[in-house]
């Protein structure tokens, strides 16, 4: 069943459907790499969070530098 969440994207949230019942599965939905950090609702989650309709999801990751990448979910 899809869900309707709101995905960090060039500093807003646009919703977004999708089929993904968790963070998990919602890595694969959305090709985020698997190095990346998962916000839901500003708090870090693990792959088994189950997605909700509304949540607002962001993803960051680490590059090389030592510097913070905000992925892009799209």
């Amino acid at each position: 069943m899809a869900k309707t969440i709101k995905v960090l994207s060039g500093g807003t949230f646009p919703e977004k459907q999708v089929n993904s019942d968790t963070i998990g599965a919602l890595r694969t939905e959305l090709d985020i790499p698997a190095r990346a950090s998962i916000s839901v609702n500003g708090t870090g989650v693990q792959d088994d969070y189950q997605l909700s309709d509304g949540d607002l999801v962001a993803a960051v990751e680490n590059d090389k530098g030592g510097g913070t990448i905000i992925v892009k979910l799209s």
